[in-house]
């Protein structure tokens, strides 16, 4: 995969080493650059350890006459971020070409480890700016988005859109009235209203069975970073201003 990137693609990080095109994921040794979950910057990572976890029951013998070793179809490994220098942990499971080993769809291919399990979580680390009685909420979400359950994350966005709501005052009435009222005073602008009730409509759907109206990764992902912005428009962003004015 890495061999597939263009050269005009490849950028320089911060000890001048390649950067082979911006990735927007977290890092594995598939893919050994990426956001950093600690620093959340755009980074390369260096691998300094691995250990398998789940073993298959099967024995490998290497062709090149080394030792013989059990095989595994998932592992943990250890990666250092070369922007803040801290590790990062990623348990990977076993793909065969373009599909993970647990799928049963075999249709050959290249034998590759890629991560499912990041630790720190990533986007775990919230300003102070953000109160607190909403930052645990979002993190809840975090936490069911990395776990790949769209549905908890819809559901605990859409409860953080609430304990939003709650702190500017709006705490009665049901969600869709007190984003109108936010609207109205103007502490929402008209896009970020609309992404507020798209959180509304989600959570509601992920919180109810109904299989024609799945929440999908792709649903959740968009949310979580849209409600991610919206607390930075709302109080990191007033917050950094009323500091600068004070300097």
């Amino acid at each position: 995969m890495i061999g597939l990137f263009k050269k005009s693609n490849i950028v320089k990080g911060e000890r001048n080493e390649d950067l082979p095109l911006t990735h927007d994921g977290m890092p594995d040794s598939y893919r050994p650059n990426g956001l950093c979950p600690r620093c959340g910057k755009q980074s390369s990572f260096e691998t300094i350890g691995e250990l398998p976890v789940t073993f298959d029951g099967a024995i490998v013998h290497p062709s090149n006459g080394g030792a013989p070793y059990r095989s595994y179809s998932d592992k943990v490994i250890s990666m250092i971020c070369r922007h803040c220098h801290q590790g990062v942990v990623v348990v990977e499971e076993e793909w065969i070409g373009d599909h993970p080993s647990r799928s049963g769809i075999v249709k050959g291919g290249e034998v590759s480890f890629r991560g499912i399990h990041w630790w720190p979580l990533p986007q775990s680390k919230l300003s102070d700016d953000i109160p607190a009685e909403i930052s645990n909420i979002f993190i809840e979400a975090v936490q069911a988005y990395y776990a790949k359950a769209p549905r908890a994350t819809a559901v605990m966005l859409r409860l953080t859109i609430e304990a939003i709501s709650a702190h500017f005052g709006e705490g009665s009435g049901s969600l869709a009235q007190r984003l109108q009222s936010l609207s109205s005073k103007n502490i929402l602008q008209p896009s970020l209203s609309d992404w507020a009730r798209e959180v509304r409509l989600l959570g509601n759907q992920g919180a109810h069975y109904d299989p024609a109206n799945e929440v999908t990764m792709e649903d959740a992902t968009q949310l979580l970073n849209f409600t991610q912005e919206l607390m930075k428009y709302l109080f990191e962003l007033p917050a950094e201003l009323k500091r600068r004015r004070n300097l």
